[in-house]
């Protein structure tokens, strides 16, 4: 005997309607497209978005003396607050996305690069299979994070931006291509027997030619939903080796009062934020503000290549 009244009913009727939306709308193509809009647009409207200059400290009066940095969150002007020189967070943060995607951003092409070219060759030509195997095998057997800290941290002590930077893409780049070339060795053998195939051996094309006129455009989704995921991976990446100490290079000496900062950098970056956070653990959101940037970023790209794969 049914005793749910109307009320529940239209309840349950209203459930499933937004249920049958969010289906329909593809939630989460929908939240990481935003995340990542929002991201995207903060690094290119930085100049006019930051309230102050990320490299210029701000110093505050009390009582007609100058209070000692760091200031706390929600300070007058620094809804953030500030860092131990003074320099506001917000600003830092919102510049600091554009060196950090653009590191990342270079690392993820050059991802997927290496990955589809490795992965379309070793589904196209047989007698280069084996030899692509192996050394997807002998990729994905070393972790991503040990392959990316030991050069970074073996050469990575000169205070030359430029060769930090660098060394930083290259190392990034080197690490974490194993399963695009997978899915992209995968998505081409599904290919090959496709009737298009059959028809441009007809017409006398070469096997490079097909594989260039005919399956690389057919594997544009698979590559763009690669592409989020390689960039989310190359953030977190970057994050855990701001945990390990191990950030770009280069800088100026800071003081502050009587003490020398080692090499304190002469830009903002999340992942060298949120390393010198981590040493300052008495102030909060020093390492709180940079992580929640990285994480955020994280989730709306894997949000956004989650939604990429489910319009497949």
């Amino acid at each position: 005997m049914n005793h749910s009244t109307p009320l529940d009913r239209r309840t349950a009727a209203i459930v499933r309607r937004w249920r049958a939306v969010m289906l329909r709308l593809n939630a989460p193509l929908l939240i990481g497209g935003l995340l990542v809009a929002l991201l995207v647009g903060g690094a290119l409207l930085a100049p006019l978005l930051a309230p102050h200059d990320p490299l210029e400290p701000i110093l505050r009066m009390v009582g007609g003396q100058i209070a000692p940095a760091p200031y706390p969150p929600g300070t007058p002007g620094m809804p953030l607050g500030s860092d131990r020189l003074g320099r506001d967070m917000l600003s830092r943060l919102i510049y600091g996305s554009r060196y950090t995607l653009l590191i990342c951003a270079v690392a993820a092409l050059a991802r997927l690069v290496i990955g589809a070219v490795l992965g379309m060759l070793a589904a196209w030509y047989s007698r280069t299979s084996r030899a692509i195997d192996v050394l997807i095998g002998a990729s994905s057997a070393i972790p991503s994070l040990f392959f990316a800290m030991v050069p970074i941290a073996v050469v990575n002590r000169s205070r030359d931006i430029d060769t930090s930077l660098a060394i930083f893409m290259v190392a990034l780049s080197l690490t974490g291509w194993a399963e695009t070339a997978v899915r992209c060795r995968t998505a081409v053998h599904g290919l090959r027997a496709a009737p298009f195939i059959d028809s441009a051996y007809a017409i006398g094309l070469r096997r490079g030619a097909i594989l260039y006129r005919h399956v690389l455009p057919n594997l544009r989704d698979v590559l763009l939903i690669e592409g989020a995921y390689a960039l989310a991976a190359t953030l977190l990446l970057l994050a855990e080796l701001a945990f390990l100490n191990i950030v770009l290079g280069g800088g100026e000496p800071a003081l502050i009062g009587d003490r020398m900062l080692a090499s304190d950098p002469i830009f903002a970056e999340w992942g060298s934020m949120l390393a010198r956070g981590l040493r300052q653990r008495a102030y909060l959101w020093l390492f709180l503000e940079p992580l929640v940037a990285f994480t955020l970023a994280i989730l709306g790209f894997n949000l956004l290549a989650e939604g990429l794969r489910r319009r497949r």
